[in-house]
C-alpha cells in the first residue's frame, strides 16, 4: 500500500521534539537521589555514615526488607559508605520490586 502524504496546515509549525521521559525515568525522579544507569537497567544510591559500624548496621536493616520482599540488592560496604544497587536479574532490568525496595531503604533509620 502506498504511503499517504499529509500536508500540515500553515498554522502548525514544526519544532524539534525533545526526548521523551521514559516511565522508568519518571519513577526514578520520585525517589530521593537514586541514580539511573545509562541503560536504564539499574538504580543505585550511596549512603554516607560516620563510621563503619553504623554503615554495617544499615546494611543489616536492608536485609530484613530484602527478605520480606524476596528481592535482594547488591550492597557495597566500606568505611562510612554503603552503595546499594537495585535491578531485577530475571528481567535484566527494573521492576516494581526495585522501586518498592528503594523506598523502603530510604525510610530506614540508623
Amino acid at each position: 500500500m502506498p504511503r499517504k502524504t499529509i500536508t500540515l496546515p500553515k498554522t502548525i509549525t514544526k519544532t524539534k521534539s525533545q526526548p521523551k521521559t521514559s516511565a522508568v525515568e519518571k519513577k526514578v525522579s520520585k525517589l530521593d537521589n537514586w541514580v539511573l544507569n545509562a541503560k536504564q537497567t539499574e538504580i543505585f544510591k550511596t549512603y554516607t555514615f560516620q563510621n563503619f559500624v553504623t554503615a554495617l548496621s544499615f546494611t543489616a536493616k536492608i536485609t530484613v526488607h530484602a527478605e520480606i520482599l524476596g528481592h535482594h540488592p547488591t550492597i557495597e560496604l566500606s568505611y562510612g559508605k554503603v552503595k546499594v544497587t537495585l535491578t531485577t536479574h530475571d528481567t535484566k532490568g527494573l521492576t516494581n520490586a526495585d522501586f518498592e525496595l528503594a523506598q523502603r531503604i530510604d525510610g530506614l533509620r540508623v
